[in-house]
């Protein structure tokens, strides 16, 4: 049930308004008007889309009122001839759902659009209904005051460690859960957290615990000498110069796609941007792109970027780009301008490698490779982290290597010893 307090309107606080103003004497005219607004108080204190008219070509839908609303997480529309029929069963139904208790697929709905609001990334807000999806219908449906922590184990154990996530992913969905239960908590929806008390720790061993190899993750010196070929023949495409810029820098694949011209200097790049894509509608279609002013690593933190060295073949990497067809602001674009999306420049690298045999397909392969190159030239750990752009925890967890090109190094090293 929903907890009254001074800045939230209840449904039977407007109850009572109403029934004072039928029993007031009051002409019907004032009464009605009355009654409406404080229907469409409590309404737009319930209701956070937009309610909007349809100009439509069909003459049965053209001049009705529309607007969507969440049941059971799901998005529904709803139409009525009139915008006064459309709020009367828009009171009627969140009437209803403050007398019967927010779902917790309704405290999830209020939880992103309280992140959406609050400016949280398009990908942190896909990423929670990827994994809220996870969740089983009959869970979603419950009242958020009628979930255990027992509900929740059942669920852990018999459905979503049967995924066999990876542990960061178990991790991730027991955070999820807490901030559910944390935000319905905060918005007087719930009495307590009952995920507050799972440690998934516990089930890690239920997770699937395999790791990849160092040379699974990264491509080898053949590789990159195949890929740096492949390339230089089709150096027209833009796709093919982020590939040879990706391959000396080890940028992101978002941060390649926004990079600028006045980004490079004399000696080095000036990394600073990254390209964010957004999804237009629920079924991740119709997606469009747009350039924000901070690195990965820098979102909650900016610092300006960070500067990469600009080696021999980068520089002739950047002289390619440089000769592009099309006149842009932008290193990588097609010939009327636009910007090359990162999407784009992955399915190029995908197919590219596929065609070479490499079974690696990933951009992220050159920033490993990179890491790797930088070792051999004995940079320390520090200096590795400054170029790349991420902590030293991220750094000897992900990009160090102990493979058996390490090894032999090591090896001829104690010989000479």
């Amino acid at each position: 049930m929903r907890t009254k307090n001074e800045n939230v309107i209840s449904s039977s606080l407007v109850d009572d308004i109403m029934l004072l103003l039928q029993n007031s004497g009051s002409e019907n005219a004032l009464v009605e008007e009355l009654k409406t607004k404080a229907k469409r108080n409590y309404v737009k204190q319930h209701h956070s889309r937009s309610v909007f008219q349809l100009h439509s070509t069909n003459k049965y839908m053209n001049g009705k009122w529309k607007t969507h609303i969440y049941v059971d997480g799901k998005r529904k529309g709803v139409t009525f001839n009139t915008e006064d029929e459309l709020y009367d069963y828009l009171y009627a139904f969140y009437k209803a759902e403050d007398e019967k208790g927010k779902s917790f697929a309704d405290v999830f709905q209020l939880l992103i659009e309280d992140k959406t609001a609050k400016g949280r990334s398009p990908r942190t807000i896909n990423e929670d209904k990827r994994r809220f999806g996870f969740l089983d219908d009959d869970i979603k449906a419950m009242p958020i005051t009628e979930i255990t922590e027992d509900t929740l184990t059942q669920w852990l154990i018999n459905s979503f460690l049967l995924r066999k996530p990876k542990p960061e992913g178990l991790k991730k969905m027991v955070q999820l859960l807490n901030a559910i239960f944390s935000y319905g908590h905060h918005k007087k929806l719930c009495s307590d957290n009952p995920a507050e008390g799972i440690d998934f720790h516990n089930y890690l061993h239920l997770c699937d615990l395999s790791t990849k190899s160092n040379e699974e993750r990264s491509f080898s010196e053949e590789e990159l000498v195949k890929l740096r070929e492949c390339a230089l023949q089709e150096i027209t495409n833009p796709h093919a110069c982020m590939l040879l810029v990706a391959m000396e820098t080890g940028l992101r694949i978002g941060e390649l796609a926004p990079l600028q011209k006045c980004d490079i200097k004399d000696n080095y790049i000036h990394v600073h941007r990254q390209q964010i894509r957004l999804d237009r509608d629920e079924n991740h279609e119709h997606q469009s792109y747009y350039d924000v002013d901070y690195t990965k690593n820098e979102r909650q933190n900016p610092k300006g970027g960070r500067k990469v060295p600009i080696s021999d073949r980068c520089a002739e990497a950047l002289v390619l780009a440089s000769n592009l067809p099309g006149n842009s602001k932008y290193v990588f674009h097609h010939d009327d301008g636009r910007p090359v999306k990162k999407d784009g420049y992955g399915q190029y690298l995908k197919r590219r490698c596929k065609r070479l045999g490499i079974e690696i397909t990933r951009n992220h392969a050159f920033r490993v490779a990179y890491n790797a190159k930088l070792i051999q030239k004995n940079l320390d750990a520090n200096d590795r982290c400054l170029l790349l752009g991420h902590s030293m925890q991220t750094n000897e967890r992900h990009y160090s290597f102990s493979d058996e090109r390490r090894f032999e190094s090591i090896q001829e090293k104690l010989r000479d010893s």
